[in-house]
This record gives structure tokens, sequence and C-alpha cells, in this order.
């Protein structure tokens, strides 16, 4: 009985607690349960590590994305511009070749060779100029339009050079025709003598004559009335001191009766420049210059020619 009541009280002392107000609870956790949650743990952390570093991925690759956005609007707003920029050089380009499609016709109605212009000014169509906010496929189509512009304008303006090379070839055909025509006068003086029938310088009867006379004093300027290539300068019997000029087309002027001779066989002349000077050589009743145009070989009347 002794023993007992020393367990008991052994046991008794075990049980009191200091303080009346304090409750002892005894929890039970089994080992399955701290096996689980260490390895809920374990996985929360594992599904944490990789949604971390799976969130700085995607955040890396916004960034990427973001600054490759700016890249690619940067660079369109680029080509917009010089799209633009072509747009309106293209523009200029075409109201060029307008321009010069209306002066090759008016060239041509001037020399009177209207049906000469064989280059079409159909087919030109002027691109849009609008390309604020367009969508890829609209720029793309605004681009092939304007190569397409290009492309015309390129095959016309080969077509205008064409043609433009061949009205200078009829200008400075219509110019060596206009330089080689005896249209000035060859002195200054009084004409004595037209061309044609006339009473003859003796007193006796009347003669033809082949050109018209020019008096003055003697040592007046005598020019060649066209540009052309001396054929004869030196005496020719009633003429004197003669110079003959071919100017082509069959057209060939002379010069009697003149005082000093300028020029020789051979040489090309200008119109208006000085050949010889005015006198009273050859066949002659008085300073003059006999001048006379013959076309083909036929004296025709010098007035027909002369402005």
């Amino acid at each position: 009985m002794a023993k007992r009541n020393k367990k008991n009280l052994k046991r008794e002392k075990k049980l009191i607690v200091p303080q009346a107000s304090c409750e002892l609870t005894h929890f039970h956790i089994p080992m399955i349960m701290v096996k689980y949650s260490i390895a809920i743990c374990f996985i929360l952390v594992i599904l944490m590590t990789g949604f971390f570093l799976n969130y700085r991925q995607v955040v890396s690759a916004a960034h990427a994305n973001k600054d490759e956005l700016e890249f690619l609007r940067k660079n369109n707003n680029d080509q917009i511009g010089k799209i633009e920029q072509l747009v309106q050089d293209t523009n200029r380009l075409q109201s060029d070749m307008e321009r010069l499609n209306s002066l090759d016709v008016e060239l041509r109605r001037i020399l009177a060779n209207d049906n000469g212009t064989s280059t079409s000014r159909a087919g030109l169509t002027r691109p849009s100029e609008n390309y604020t906010d367009r969508g890829r496929t609209q720029i793309q189509q605004d681009i092939n339009t304007i190569h397409s512009t290009v492309n015309d304008l390129q095959v016309a303006i080969k077509e205008r050079e064409q043609s433009l090379i061949e009205l200078k070839e009829e200008l400075l055909k219509k110019q060596a025709q206009l330089g080689a025509r005896p249209s000035i006068w060859p002195a200054v003086g009084e004409v004595t003598s037209r061309f044609g029938w006339r009473g003859a310088p003796t007193g006796r009867g009347s003669d033809y004559h082949p050109g018209i006379d020019i008096a003055n004093h003697i040592g007046t300027p005598i020019v060649a009335t066209a540009n052309g290539t001396v054929i004869f300068s030196d005496w020719y019997s009633g003429y004197g001191k003669l110079i003959q000029i071919d100017h082509g087309n069959g057209i060939v002027t002379l010069y009697g009766h003149n005082s000093q001779i300028l020029v020789h066989d051979g040489q090309v002349v200008k119109r208006g420049e000085l050949i010889a000077y005015l006198g009273n050589t050859g066949y002659s009743t008085g300073p003059h210059v006999h001048y006379e145009i013959r076309v083909d070989g036929t004296a025709v009347n010098p007035a027909n020619f002369l402005n």
C-alpha cells in the first residue's frame, strides 16, 4: 500500500500545474502526415521556383518583343516616309514628262510636223500620296503601283528621248536650211539695176540682167548672204574680181566687180561674214557689187530671197 501511494504521489506530482488557469493540450501528429507536409512544401518550392523563372522569361520576352515592335514601328514609319517621298518624286517626274510632251507637240506644230510625235502619254497613272496609318498589304499595293508607274515613265522617257533626238535633227536640218538661205543684203547701197530685162548700159538695145546691182563707194564692205563654202575667188571676165559661194541644196551666190577679195577657195563662211570690198572691176559703169543667185545653175530673182 505504501509503494502504491508513492507511485500515485509521483503521478500526481507530474500532473500538477502551477497555475490553475493554464490547461495542457496534447496533440498527436501521425508520421505520414509529416512526410506529406514536407513533400507538399518541396513541391510548392519547386512550383514557385518554376513560376518565378517562367515569369522572368516572360518578362524578358515581353521586353524583347516591345523593343522589336518599337524597331518595326520606326522602320515602318521610315518606309512610309520614303514611299511618300517617292510618290512626290514620281509625280514631279510625270509632270515634267507632261511638260516635255507639250513642248514636243508645240515644236512640231511650229515645224509643221504634227504627226511626228509617236510617244503615247496614256496609261500613266499618278499613285496616291496618302500613306498615313496604312496596313502592310495596302502599303505593298501602293509600292506596286509606284513601281508600275515608274516603269511606265521609264518607257515614256526612252520614247520621248528618241522623239526629241529626231526633233533635234529636224531643227538642225531646218536651221541649216535657214542658214544656207541667202536672205540678207550683201552690201549697203542703192539698187541701180534690178533682175530681168533692162536697157543695155551702153544705151543700145536691151539685155537680160541675171542679178541686181547695188551701188556705193569703193571699199564698202560686202558680206556673205548665207552660210556656205567658197568655190571661186578670182578674176572672171566681165565680172572682174568675182566670188562664188555654194550654200548647198543647189543654191550658189555670186559677188562681182569687187575691189578686194578677202576669202579663198574652199573657205567656209557664215552669214554676215566679211568677204570682199565693193569695187569697179571688170565690165562696170561705176562702183557697185553685182549680186546674183543661182538655183541648180539657173539665175533667179534675188528679191525672192531678200528680207
